[in-house]
Formats: C-alpha cells, sequence, structure tokens
C-alpha cells in the first residue's frame, strides 16, 4: 500500500475505532455555579440519564467562583478529547462589566437541554394592574423606577426584559436596575416595597404568587408556561412573539473531535426526550429546551449579539 493511502486507511481505521469506543472511561461535567443552585440541579438531574447514554460514570465538579467566569474559562481551557465538558449558559454579558471575553468560537457547542424565560414581577399591591400599565409609566418616567435583576444586572434575566423594554421604547439606561443574590433576596425586596420590580423565572416567584403576594406582569416566552397559563404573554403588546430568558447547554473547549460531539449530542437529546428526566425537571420547575448542536451555536451568536445591543443601550461599553 502507498504511504499516503496507508495514511488515509490508518485515519479513517482511527476514526471509527473513536466513534465506536468513546467514551472509554469516565467523563467530567464543569458547572460554572455552587452546588444546590439551578444550573448545578439541571445539570446533576441529565447526568443521571447521561450516566445510562454514555455507559461511563459522570464526575461534576462545581466552579462558581466568579459569578461562573472560573469554571467557563476551565471549560474553555479543557483538553478537547470529549472527556472533559461543562454547562454553558448566557455568558455575554461578562464582556461589558469586565470580568471576562467569553465568545462562542471558545467553545464547541453539543446540546441545549433546559430553558427558563424571564417575567417581569411585581408586588401584589403594585399599583400597576396590567403590562401596558408598566411599560406606558417605564416610557414616562423611566427614572422613577427600579428594577431588581435577581442576580448579577447584565446577567440572564434583566438582559432579555430590557431588551423587549428598549423594543417597547423604554429609556432602558434611566431605570435603576439593582442587583441581588438571587431571585428570594429580590423577591423579599419586592414584597417590602425596597423596589418595584423584579426579573426572574415563573417558577422562582411561584411560592410568593401562589400566596398572593406577588404578580407576574408577563413572562418572555412564545407559549404559556406551564403552571403558569393566566400570565400574559409579551408578544400579545409586542404584536411579535417574544422569547428571552436563560438557557443551560452542554458544551465543550473548541476543537472537540466530531465523533465525540456527535456522541454526546445524541445522549443528551435521548436523555431529555426521555420520560423521567421531563417528569424530574417539571417537579424541579425547570422548563425543557432541547437544541442540537448546529440550533445550540446560532442561538450563541444571537445572544451575543442581543447582549451586545442592550449593554449599550444600558451604558455598558466592552473594554
Amino acid at each position: 500500500m502507498k504511504p499516503c493511502l496507508a495514511f488515509i486507511a490508518l485515519s479513517l481505521l482511527s476514526a471509527s475505532t473513536f466513534a465506536a469506543n468513546f467514551p472509554e472511561r469516565p467523563v467530567t461535567i464543569i458547572v460554572p455555579a455552587g452546588a444546590g443552585g439551578g444550573g448545578d440541579t439541571t445539570t446533576r438531574l441529565l447526568a443521571r440519564g447521561l450516566e445510562k447514554q454514555l455507559g461511563q460514570p459522570i464526575t461534576i465538579i462545581n466552579q462558581g467562583q466568579g459569578g461562573g467566569v472560573v469554571g467557563l474559562t476551565s471549560i474553555k481551557n479543557a483538553k478537547p478529547d470529549g472527556y472533559t465538558v461543562g454547562l454553558l449558559f448566557p455568558y455575554a454579558g461578562y464582556h461589558y462589566t469586565g470580568q471576562a471575553t467569553f465568545s462562542v468560537d471558545d467553545f464547541t457547542p453539543i446540546a441545549s437541554f433546559n430553558g427558563d424565560s424571564s417575567a417581569l414581577i411585581t408586588a401584589e399591591d403594585s399599583p400597576f394592574d396590567s403590562l401596558e400599565e408598566a411599560v406606558d409609566a417605564l416610557r414616562k418616567s423611566p427614572s422613577e423606577y427600579t428594577i431588581h435583576c435577581a442576580g448579577g444586572c447584565g446577567s440572564v434575566w434583566d438582559v432579555p426584559m430590557a431588551s423587549f423594554l428598549l423594543d417597547e421604547g423604554v429609556d432602558v439606561a434611566e431605570i435603576r436596575w439593582i442587583p441581588g443574590q438571587g431571585a428570594a433576596s429580590g423577591l423579599s425586596e419586592l414584597i417590602s416595597g425596597g423596589v418595584d420590580f423584579l426579573t426572574a423565572s415563573l417558577p422562582e416567584a411561584g411560592a410568593m404568587i401562589d400566596a398572593d403576594m406577588a404578580r407576574a406582569l408577563t413572562v418572555l416566552s412564545p407559549t404559556p408556561v406551564e403552571n403558569f397559563e393566566d400570565v400574559p404573554l409579551a408578544g400579545e403588546i409586542a404584536d411579535e412573539v417574544v422569547d428571552g430568558g436563560t438557557w443551560r447547554a452542554l458544551g465543550g473547549p473548541a476543537g472537540m473531535p466530531q465523533e465525540a460531539v456527535d456522541t454526546w449530542q445524541a445522549a443528551v437529546l435521548a436523555v431529555v426526550d426521555s420520560d423521567a428526566f421531563r417528569q424530574a425537571m417539571s417537579q424541579a420547575g425547570f422548563g425543557i429546551r432541547a437544541l442540537n448542536a448546529g440550533q445550540l451555536t446560532r442561538l450563541m451568536q444571537e445572544h451575543e449579539d442581543d447582549t451586545a445591543r442592550v449593554m449599550k443601550a444600558l451604558g455598558y461599553e466592552a473594554p
């Protein structure tokens, strides 16, 4: 056999062997969040099914330092052999707060498994009975109102809501956006009258809504959210479909072998399609969003573009 033909044959054999045997040993999932939070909980629910699909044990490593920057950096810098992947989530805001400069090119998108829409929530005794009234007030006097971001501002809940308000003619830079330590602290501020609005997911505010202490004025979802079907959709006043919130997905470092990507992608999508996973996610109050690698790549690109638009409108400039 000629040398070049032998090399080609060996390469094809190696690729075939990789695809057939991967993974041959335990794999690792890095979670850029602390234990017990939404990112950790949803990833662990996914990992239960992935161990069965991949036939290997999975080690989950929590790295929530720096608001997730440490974990995302570990994913980016991991050896691109498919044995270390991690949780990806909306990350573009870090660029405008000077914390990091992640982009889709730093990662190998695999598949998404979770998505929850951002909602605009107010206290039960709020003067606003509808989204229309709230948006009108924010248009007229944005500097008079405060919106709690739930987590750090420039992140998963407030950026989509700011994008929606921007499209509705609100000067979002004049609103006072208040950072916090999560939806629980934001709800406490809301109920006590410390802020006018809160951005968070509906399940996070569900207990307060059920107790008639808070009201959801809208949710940025194209369809009604399970268990919150009465919450108005933002698209009803925008005259177009509005979809915004957080998403969670698996991805690896850039340059992963396509065979590894295909194996991971098939495993994630199989788990997401299972009754066990869907039931567990529903019971935990999390939504499902299944996207393949190509769709996830487009979502990440759109996320970067929209975040740039919103952060610029909010007065942030990329360093």
